[in-house]
């Protein structure tokens, strides 16, 4: 894979010779998910400098006791973006 450069933990830098397989690999998600996430079809070609939203992670994980939603995903706007709510208490089943 040729300069793929990562903004924030959302935002991807389409680099030189990228392909969306390229950009699917080095951040886990399917490709379904990353053209829905963007509008993009199969035969949208991917243009250098070009911005990709990455989908919000599949990855759900049961809340702990003593976890905090910023060191699961970096910030408390990325947990309400990927949760749709503040709800945070052990037990409970979010995105990170």
């Amino acid at each position: 894979m040729q300069q793929l450069q990562v903004l924030s933990t959302d935002v991807v830098v389409v680099g030189k010779g990228c392909t969306a397989a390229d950009i699917c690999r080095a951040a886990n998600v399917s490709l379904v998910a990353l053209s829905k996430c963007n509008f993009l079809s199969a035969s949208d070609p991917l243009y250098p400098g070009m911005l990709l939203v990455l989908p919000p992670s599949g990855n759900l994980y049961t809340v702990q006791p003593g976890d905090d939603m910023i060191t699961l995903c970096g910030s408390q706007e990325r947990f309400l973006r990927l949760n749709g709510t503040p709800d945070f208490y052990p037990g409970r089943k979010v995105r990170i």
